[in-house]
């Protein structure tokens, strides 16, 4: 999360809303966006309703890695990564990739 927000710009641009989405609790995840001073939303899921619809629920956790949803919620992309943040140059270019096919 952390070269997420070290490197935001590189999903300028895009008519999108960022998200970090765990397992951990509202309180948790709130305290750690502080801590943090990150500047796109954290979703708590702990019910994996989300993660399920975005094909990233590892079991009781997780995977880390990307999904994209239309503006309707519609599941689109996604790409399990657990090095997402150190390729997150490749990982943006990605973004803007499955972007464009949605016009």
């Amino acid at each position: 999360m952390v070269q997420l927000q070290e490197n935001i710009e590189l999903f300028e641009g895009l008519d999108a809303d960022l998200y970090a989405i765990s397992t951990d609790t509202p309180a948790n995840s709130k305290s750690l966006k502080e801590a943090g001073a990150f500047t796109f939303t954290f979703l708590s899921d702990h019910t994996f309703e989300v993660l399920e619809h975005v094909n990233m629920r590892n079991d009781q956790i997780s995977y880390r890695g990307v999904s994209i949803l239309d503006k309707n919620g519609k599941y689109i992309y996604h790409q399990v990564n657990d090095h997402w943040g150190e390729q997150i140059e490749l990982i943006a270019s990605t973004v803007h990739d499955e972007f464009s096919k949605l016009d």
